[in-house]
């Protein structure tokens, strides 16, 4: 009769009896960390959330280790046993896979924002112009959402990890609410960054030119009020009327 094979692996005697579930720990997380493959790497590196049960059915071969015959085959003890090492090696190989390509995935929207802030950088000369100020928006428009999408990557590594060593769901419910946090702080600072683009320049200019209008609408009425007074004052020489300089006669 064939004896059970476990990934290609032929179990044999007392060696596989072992590494089923008689060896001490170390051997057998050892064992069955080897057997576990990874797949649907487009699943595993996906930008969005993925919960770590969708990653460990979804993107290793779980399922199939621990349905193998060798393993069903052995007491209900035993087997709990080997499934439970089955489950965590299969959850930490995802996870710790995923935490790289997401940290690979930060590190190059990192680069690209540095790209931008460079290109901002080549406009500050002629950036005075209101036609070079709004080519400046889109520069610095598209340096934020790089930068968003480096934290949002660098934050879904960090929830990644956190799930790696703890997997409860308090971690999940503080990270939704640092996620909330980090959203909205986000939006305040565009909302900043967009007042403080449009309108710190252009307000700055009409105070000025308000402040100039006023003077100068002073100083015509002043100059008006003055003339008005010295043409009287002529009409009145040419007439031959004495000025009223209000002195007795």
């Amino acid at each position: 009769m064939e004896l059970p094979r476990i990934c290609g692996d032929t179990v044999t005697g007392q060696a596989g009896i072992a590494m089923l579930g008689g060896a001490d720990q170390k051997a057998l997380f050892d064992y069955w960390h080897d057997r576990v493959q990874l797949q649907n790497f487009d699943r595993i590196g996906a930008r969005e959330h993925v919960t770590t049960q969708e990653l460990r059915h979804e993107c290793t071969n779980y399922d199939a280790l621990r349905h193998l015959e060798a393993v069903q085959a052995l007491d209900e003890l035993e087997r709990c046993r080997v499934i439970a090492i089955i489950k965590y090696e299969s959850t930490a190989k995802v996870l710790q896979r995923r935490t790289g390509l997401l940290r690979e995935y930060a590190r190059a929207c990192e680069k690209h924002a540095q790209h931008h802030s460079k290109k901002e950088k080549g406009l500050l000369s002629v950036i005075r112009k209101f036609k070079d100020i709004l080519k400046g928006k889109d520069s610095y428009i598209g340096r934020l959402e790089s930068r968003i999408k480096a934290l949002q990557a660098e934050n879904e590594a960090l929830r990644t990890e956190q799930q790696q060593s703890k997997a409860e769901s308090q971690l999940q419910t503080e990270l939704e609410s640092l996620q909330r946090a980090f959203e909205a702080e986000v939006v305040r600072r565009q909302q900043l960054a967009r007042n403080n683009q449009s309108l710190g320049g252009r307000l700055a200019h009409t105070n000025r030119y308000r402040r100039e209008r006023d003077e100068l609408r002073e100083a015509l009425r002043i100059e008006r009020q003055t003339s008005e007074a010295l043409r009287q004052e002529l009409e009145q020489l040419r007439s031959g009327e004495p000025l009223g300089l209000g002195l007795a006669e």
